[in-house]
């Protein structure tokens, strides 16, 4: 055998024996990744060509020697925003990547949600605000607002005190300065006349009387396909009934949404101290803050009914919606 033979095959084994070293893998790994010599370098280093050493990486991160690992919990994803933005045909969206369990994620939600609002709303505004846990995680948040009106959109529910609009009324307005007008009634009551009473009550009447001048609403929004809603578990039995057979998705502001769009065809919104379907769509900005890819469907639903003009989520959402529309 030639001299230049004997090397072709002594550079071959010592290429097989490379590619089978998993101590070899990590060492080129390691001198690549962490030591930053470049592909060329390390080839000249272990006399092969660098398109093999592209190879041998390659290699490495499928064999799981290498992982790669991006640090993004709790901060924006702005391309995912964008991308979301543009399925939903919202105006503006925001995208945070949580972390850790639904009470943290709510808390990140509600960061991101207080610094839009404390960097967008306006002196004299009205800002008309509903209720849930990720609503009372952005008002406490809140570090500024300009001075502007607050009114509470919808009654209150049964359940957990802190997450009540009552709550987000009391922290967002101590923030503003501004008038405030809570409502102190339930969202539901059992027939149109007991609602008919309330609405004529002097401070009831006035925060009505303001829902066609709120020019930014702060909205949640349940899902009922799968459950996820506080408003599911308060409705009355034979109400329960009708909005499972009115084909209800989704509920907003104390509404129900049918998978068209559409209020659910109940007398349930006779029955509700709340901001009304026409009026909420005629709110010039709604914002709705939601995580958790159980509400996918919900949010995508409300978005095509124009009843929302942004979003501030989390990836986990914005990666359902993403992958519905892909499917």
């Amino acid at each position: 055998m030639s001299g230049t033979g004997e090397f072709e095959a002594k550079a071959n084994e010592v290429g097989r024996m490379i590619e089978g070293d998993r101590g070899v893998l990590a060492a080129i790994a390691r001198a690549h990744y962490i030591d930053e010599l470049s592909r060329t370098e390390i080839a000249e280093m272990l006399g092969m060509s660098r398109f093999k050493v592209s190879r041998l990486l390659t290699r490495a991160r499928e064999e799981g020697i290498v992982s790669i690992r991006i640090n993004d919990s709790g901060l924006p994803d702005p391309v995912l925003a964008e991308r979301l933005k543009s399925e939903l045909g919202l105006e503006h969206c925001d995208v945070i990547r949580t972390f850790g369990d639904g009470d943290s994620a709510r808390q990140q939600i509600g960061a991101s949600a207080a610094t839009l609002l404390s960097s967008t709303l306006r002196e004299n505004e009205v800002l008309g605000v509903s209720w849930g846990r990720t609503l009372t995680a952005t008002a406490q948040q809140l570090e500024y607002l300009p001075r502007l009106s607050v009114v509470q959109l919808t009654g209150f529910v049964a359940g957990d005190l802190a997450a009540s609009p009552i709550e987000v009324v009391r922290h967002t307005s101590a923030k503003s300065g501004g008038d405030v007008h809570p409502i102190f009634a339930p969202l539901f009551v059992q027939d149109v006349e007991t609602a008919e009473g309330l609405r004529k009550h002097p401070d009831i009447h006035a925060a009505m009387a303001l829902f066609p001048r709120v020019t930014t609403a702060l909205l949640s929004v349940g899902s009922w396909e799968p459950p996820d809603t506080q408003v599911r578990d308060v409705l009355a039995i034979d109400d329960l009934a009708a909005a499972i057979s009115g084909g209800c998705v989704a509920d907003i502001a104390g509404i129900l949404i049918t998978g068209e769009g559409q209020p659910v065809d109940t007398d349930l919104q006779k029955r509700s101290i709340a901001i009304f379907y026409d009026q909420l769509r005629n709110v010039p900005r709604v914002i709705a803050v939601a995580g958790g890819a159980s509400k996918a469907r919900a949010i995508r639903t409300v978005a095509r009914a124009g009843l929302i003009t942004e979003l501030v989520t989390d990836h986990e959402l914005a990666l359902a919606i993403l992958g519905d529309a892909r499917a």
